[in-house]
């Protein structure tokens, strides 16, 4: 008979689940399972289970445990409750199945005074028996991973030899069979799929064939219009040739129709998709990540027009779809305004003429100096003119006198200009992080090299939205116009800056 204590003397536990995605008897310890036999294990020895977390589809062995949600909020919530003493799961290897995570958790909750407890091996992992086989059970449930993943791997490079699909769902057009090893057609769906292959065959490439599906009105398999990555990205599986890669090696899948022959499959590969062929224009042109269409919101990004020094900004929506009604823009003179922009504000925002009218009113020793200086030689300059006019017009001093009072005052006015170099000139307005970057933006932006310069328009500019002005949104919150030149009429608007 087990005699219960008052509730108030009960010592406090929490639970912990956790359910990986990957094993066979899932069943056996599910989650149901698990939180019958903690409460089971913390009813007989009378503890208070206060709360149970849960890590449901979360490897032990592939995921560190703190990338854990459940693990980390159940170790925040003991951090916090200092009348929890016991922490319990329902075996060692829910809580981990690697050493080196097992010992940061125990080192953890041994900070805070709790005992890991294993129900279903009825183990207080707070004895000297009980750490000597915590100990040999994590070397063993390591070593099961270990040995696992490996047998996965052999399982999966021998169904790639016998032609046995090795998972994962089926690609648009195909549907698996009843075995799950192999795939049928898709009639539907593969039309469409080998149509794409032999338009990728005759030198057509990834936006027009995106074109075309579109205007027969075919959809993803998620209902959306095709956009040329989508369509390069289904030119590029190799199931579709009825080949699998595995480990950067194919294998022929002996139960998959072929949507399009090995050799045209390989030829489109080569030609469409060779070094030579992949498009870096987005990678490399200067404004391609901030440009915001102003009409649909979508990105802008660079194409050729004609040739290779004829590029323009064009909307991605208007180049996927036809969509878009947006005006073009021109790349070279969009590029050198912004720019120029970066550079303009760079000077004004270091401009003492800009900064002095707003010093009034601080307490700063050194601004104080700045308006003492200032003030001198503006009373200078008002004597040189008074000086001027006893000279010149009322005949008050002679030439000599006159020579020697000019003298002196330029003088003066050489030391006040050298004393003002000296003290340091506070910026007029705050960019807070960005003063640095802008600082030295100035001066070298227009030496950078492409790839360079847009990366340091990126760390200044939000965003930039096109138009009857062009908007610069940067990264402090001010915004500054840029006024096209011209407007010129093709078969599409476009805008010259």
């Amino acid at each position: 008979m087990v005699l219960r204590k008052k509730e108030e003397d009960q010592i406090e536990a929490v639970g912990y689940i956790r359910q990986s995605d990957e094993r066979e008897d899932k069943e056996d310890i599910s989650e149901q399972t698990q939180l019958r036999k903690i409460e089971s294990f913390c009813d007989f020895h009378g503890f208070k289970l206060v709360k149970v977390f849960k890590d449901i589809d979360y490897s032990g062995f592939r995921i560190k445990y703190t990338k854990r949600p459940g693990l980390m909020e159940a170790l925040e919530y003991v951090e916090n409750r200092p009348t929890v003493k016991k922490f319990v799961f329902f075996n060692l290897s829910r809580l981990t199945r690697l050493r080196k995570d097992y010992q940061a958790i125990r080192e953890t909750l041994e900070g805070l005074s709790i005992d890991i407890c294993s129900a279903s091996e009825l183990l207080d992992f707070s004895t000297a028996n009980g750490r000597f086989i915590a100990g040999v059970l994590v070397d063993m449930n390591e070593y099961y991973s270990d040995s696992l993943s490996d047998t996965m791997n052999e399982t999966k490079r021998t169904n790639a030899e016998k032609g046995r699909w090795n998972g994962g769902p089926a690609p648009y057009g195909l549907k698996k069979n009843k075995d799950g090893f192999g795939f049928i057609e898709d009639f539907e769906v593969s039309y469409f799929i080998r149509k794409s292959f032999e338009m990728a065959k005759d030198g057509k490439g990834p936006y027009l064939i995106s074109k075309w599906l579109n205007n027969q009105g075919f959809k993803t398999k998620t209902g959306r219009e095709w956009a040329p990555r989508r369509v390069r990205y289904m030119l590029k599986n190799p199931t579709y040739a009825a080949m699998q890669k595995w480990k950067d090696k194919y294998y022929p899948l002996s139960e998959c129709p072929e949507l399009v022959s090995w050799d045209d499959f390989s030829y489109i590969q080569s030609t469409l998709f060779g070094e030579s062929k992949v498009w870096k224009g987005r990678q490399r042109q200067m404004l391609s990540s901030i440009l915001i269409c102003p009409i649909c919101g979508a990105r802008m990004h660079s194409r050729y027009f004609n040739d290779r020094s004829n590029r323009k900004y064009v909307c991605s929506r208007k180049i996927e779809t036809g969509d878009c009604k947006s005006p073009n823009l021109d790349q070279a003179s969009l590029n050198a305004a912004v720019i120029k922009l970066l550079g303009g504000i760079a000077e004004e925002k270091f401009e003492p003429a800009h900064i002095i009218p707003e010093l009034v009113g601080t307490e700063d020793k050194s601004l104080n100096s700045v308006r003492k200086l200032q003030d001198e030689l503006s009373n200078i300059e008002r004597a040189e003119q008074q000086v001027f006019d006893d000279y010149y017009l009322h005949q008050k001093i002679n030439e000599e006198q006159y020579n020697n009072i000019i003298r002196r005052y330029e003088k003066r006015k050489i030391e006040i200009h050298q004393l003002l170099d000296k003290i340091p000139l506070p910026v007029s307005k705050s960019f807070g992080d960005y003063d640095d970057v802008l600082k030295d933006l100035a001066g070298a932006i227009d030496d950078l090299e492409d790839d360079d310069k847009r990366r340091s328009v990126e760390l200044l500019v939000e965003k930039i939205v096109p138009g009857e002005p062009t908007l610069v949104h940067f990264k402090w919150g001010e915004v500054k116009e840029i006024v096209p030149t011209e407007t010129k009429k093709y078969k599409s608007k476009l805008i010259i800056y």
